[in-house]
């Protein structure tokens, strides 16, 4: 097995797999699977709003060299489809181009719309996209480019097959850790800016009792922060969860009126020095959690 491993390794490194993913979150699941011999560029900054990238050239030429294309599929890179179009090669089309690699199948999609209307603002038509928040979902996009890089290249399937099976042993390991440092605080109710987070709450047993935009991508108006405010003083909501690339003036505001801790929270691998892949975005985002919830735990006992 060492031996077919070292082999796989040396044909990818001769052949230089070229892969281009739409995040940097999907780049480092990829790179799991593909193994370090792959080049692999992701187009959208970590840093940014994933729903709202603009790419560049440089994009458009790394895409236009690719062997394969890994997106989120959905509706959750709306730039997906002008950036092909400008790349022009039918096979990196979603949803038939044999050469993409849509992440979301086999997903169990939250939040599934029952009916459309600009009113409820930047509504995700097929349900909401942001599944990778959840780990266990984690296993399902490896599976997924496992599968789409052993049809493209099934001379090196049993390499793929065993990177993948080494990436959910240790994806097993790590939620039997994340489980029990998340376990103290089933049920706990918290508010987040963005409706990013409900395949996480779901997995850990958080409950989301609001969210900053009274729609998501809607600027909360004055009379929501009211009523917000109110809900989290009555309920003692003591948590806001903000990603970093939104405004903190509002956030802010309401932790001020209602004691409660902003928490900035990642999205995406990559947005800082202790989230460099996809099991660091969850030890830093559970990290911050449980530290936020435990200062808080502790000043409930202490007064009980």
């Amino acid at each position: 097995f060492a031996l077919l491993g070292l082999n796989m390794q040396n044909l990818l490194a001769a052949s230089q797999l070229k892969i281009v993913t739409s995040t940097s979150t999907f780049a480092s699941i990829a790179q799991e699977i593909a193994g370090n011999e792959a080049n692999i560029y992701s187009i959208a900054s970590p840093n940014r709003d994933i729903h709202f990238i603009a790419p560049t050239p440089k994009d458009i030429l790394k895409l236009k060299k690719a062997d394969v294309f890994i997106h989120g599929g959905l509706d959750l890179e709306i730039w997906r489809g002008p950036l092909l179009d400008a790349v022009g090669k039918t096979d990196l089309m979603w949803p038939n181009g044999e050469r993409q690699i849509d992440v979301s199948k086999g997903i169990s999609l939250l939040e599934i719309p029952t009916s459309l209307s600009r009113v409820q603002g930047d509504i995700h038509v097929f349900g909401n996209p942001h599944y990778w928040i959840d780990p266990m979902n984690g296993k399902i996009i490896a599976q997924n480019i496992a599968a789409g890089l052993s049809k493209l290249y099934p001379e090196q399937a049993n390499f793929f097959a065993q990177n993948l099976q080494n990436f959910n042993r240790k994806l097993d390991e790590a939620m039997q850790r994340w489980e029990k440092q998340m376990s103290p605080y089933q049920g706990t109710s918290i508010v987040t800016y963005h409706n990013s987070w409900p395949y996480f709450a779901q997995r850990f047993g958080l409950k989301v009792a609001g969210y900053i935009e009274p729609n998501p991508g809607i600027p909360p108006t004055a009379k929501h922060m009211a009523e917000l405010i109110e809900l989290m003083n009555k309920v003692q909501i003591k948590m806001i969860v903000k990603e970093s690339f939104h405004e903190k003036k509002t956030p802010e505001k309401i932790a001020a009126a209602t004691g409660a801790q902003v928490v900035n929270l990642a999205q995406s691998v990559g947005e800082n020095k202790q989230n460099q892949d996809y099991f660091g975005l969850f030890d830093y985002d559970i990290g911050l959690i449980v530290e936020a919830l435990s200062i808080r735990h502790e000043g409930e006992n202490s007064h009980a």
